[in-house]
């Protein structure tokens, strides 16, 4: 596949979605994508339901960069500003089930919130499900494909090569300073969940939000 500067990339369409306006997916699909609690958590039991593995995160970068233009938008950033980005695998084992994606403006890495410049491969969620004036705002969806930044950054590191992905994102405050994250599901998640193969989305006609369809 031709390489394509980040910046020309396209854009995902973020949806803004609750439970009733995803009632005609699967229910194993709805429940990954709307599920507010620790999705770390959720993964961990996963892991073990499933006897995939332990749990683990790879770091596969973190530094300081320009936020894409959508994710501007959703943080209400000045453009080409500075932020800590910071992107992930979640694995089961040898098995990557989630890649994700964080952006962290500097002005939300002062006081406490300074330990979120220094994880490690510690996960993301264990730090924030821990902090006890979380809030999160509503999730969106998207379905990726080819050509959108977080889908090619997504399969990068993976070994299948999907049409179709699903991904959601929101933001967290921590004492009203805010972070967004974007965590896009890899289509080993849904194979193991259900013992099918994976189904991959397409979006419907706006305003209207998803449908699955067998590739």
């Amino acid at each position: 596949m031709p390489t394509t500067s980040r910046q020309f990339k396209r854009i995902p369409h973020w949806v803004a979605v609750d439970y009733a306006s995803l009632l005609h997916l699967q229910e194993r699909t709805r429940e990954w994508l709307l599920d507010s609690a620790s999705l770390t958590l959720r993964i961990k039991n996963y892991c073990q339901s499933h006897d995939m593995g332990n749990f683990s995160v790879r770091v596969l970068s973190q530094g300081m960069g320009i936020p894409s233009n959508d994710e501007v938008q959703r943080l209400r950033l000045k453009s080409r500003r500075y932020a800590l980005i910071r992107e992930v695998l979640l694995y089961c084992g040898e098995t990557p089930v989630i890649f994700a994606r964080t952006v962290i403006p500097i002005k939300t890495l002062t006081g406490p919130q300074r330990q979120l410049g220094h994880l490690g491969s510690r996960p993301l969620g264990e730090f924030l499900f821990s902090q006890p004036y979380l809030q999160r705002d509503a999730m969106e969806v998207a379905v990726l494909n080819y050509g959108h930044q977080l889908f090619d950054s997504a399969i990068l590191n993976i070994h299948s090569s999907p049409d179709r992905v699903w991904a959601r994102r929101s933001i967290f405050r921590l004492k009203h300073k805010p972070l967004l994250v974007a965590e896009v599901f890899l289509p080993d998640i849904f194979k193991q969940s259900s013992g099918k193969s994976f189904t991959a989305p397409v979006l419907t006609k706006l305003p209207s939000i998803v449908q699955e369809e067998s590739l």
